[in-house]
């Protein structure tokens, strides 16, 4: 995978609440320059209409020669919204790339927030030097990205990645966001972690942030939680080691920074297949939360390129 120096693009960043921007000078995202917007609450044209407004105020000091866009949702090879959007109901069944080139008059590429993310560590990350990995974002939920011999494997239908509700068992004790019973995420997240540690501590006021300085401070309770917790986050890692065989898996998310790595490799080397032990490598991600724009502008440099080969 070769990213065009020369080439500047722009990475747009959607979540419910704000939407992000930034230009990326080839392979140098310029993080001085980010711009915020909240993210409107009206129509899908509400926010077409605000990203085009980001990307013209980038226009005014770069030439941008495409534009890539990270979102949330599945994302059709049309660059297409499909299915549920989670808390942007409106932004469903929007023709994304299409309308956002009938405005810019530069190609637009449209992805998955999550797979964005994994392009983004994968390009210029803590993935870097991978053909294939997988991106595990631990946060309120878990969202995921797979890299395969350099390309983003986005399923049949557009729904690979879905890591979050890998099940680790049938006793039906925790109910996941999904609607299902004992997914990984509902162990393994935020959410999963701070249920984990009130069951523990018995204290309904505790939040992920109060449990970790009790265990900075050498509290046994709290030791004893963050234990099981990389247990619940090892449970689902090795899963995916041993269906994936990746040559690394990359942890983001707010919940990245409370991961001890070698604790969490050597307990994996206890739950994956022996001929994948000497292998195991789990690392923390270098891009925090600008993965999904830097990924997205990366996707729009590398989609440019192959645009250009295609007319040659």
């Amino acid at each position: 995978m070769l990213i065009n120096d020369d080439v500047t693009t722009v990475g747009i960043d959607l979540g419910g609440t704000k939407l992000a921007a930034a230009p990326m000078k080839g392979s140098i995202f310029v993080e001085s320059e980010i711009i915020k917007e909240a993210t409107p609450s009206g129509t899908s044209e509400d926010i077409i209409s605000t990203m085009c407004k980001m990307v013209k105020k980038i226009q005014e000091t770069h030439s941008i020669a495409a534009v890539g866009v990270s979102t949330a949702g599945m994302v059709n090879e049309k660059g297409e919204m499909i299915g549920s959007c989670g808390n942007i109901p409106s932004w469903k069944g929007t023709k994304v790339k299409k309308e956002l080139e009938a405005k810019l008059f530069i190609p637009v590429i449209v992805e998955n927030d999550a797979n964005c993310s994994a392009y983004g560590e994968y390009a210029i990350g803590s993935g870097k030097d991978f053909k294939s990995m997988i991106m595990v974002t631990l946060g309120t939920g878990i969202g995921g990205g797979i890299i395969i011999n350099n390309q983003i494997w986005r399923g049949a239908h557009f729904g690979g990645g879905e890591i979050g509700h890998l099940k680790l068992h049938s006793n039906r004790t925790r109910r996941c966001t999904c609607g299902s019973w004992d997914c990984w995420e509902a162990y393994a997240s935020g959410t999963g972690l701070n249920n984990t540690a009130r069951t523990y501590l018995a204290d309904p006021s505790i939040n992920n942030y109060s449990l970790m300085d009790k265990y900075n401070h050498g509290d046994a309770d709290a030791i004893e939680v963050i234990s099981v917790w990389h247990d619940h986050v090892a449970q689902g890692i090795a899963s995916l080691i041993n269906s994936f065989d990746p040559e690394a898996v990359v942890i983001g998310g707010g919940l990245a920074q409370f991961i001890n790595y070698p604790n969490l490799n050597k307990k994996l080397k206890a739950r994956v297949v022996d001929a994948l032990k000497p292998y195991i490598n789990v690392i923390e991600g270098k891009l925090a939360n600008n993965s999904g724009m830097v990924g997205a502008a990366c996707l729009a440099n590398v989609e440019l390129a192959n645009l250009k080969m295609q007319v040659a």
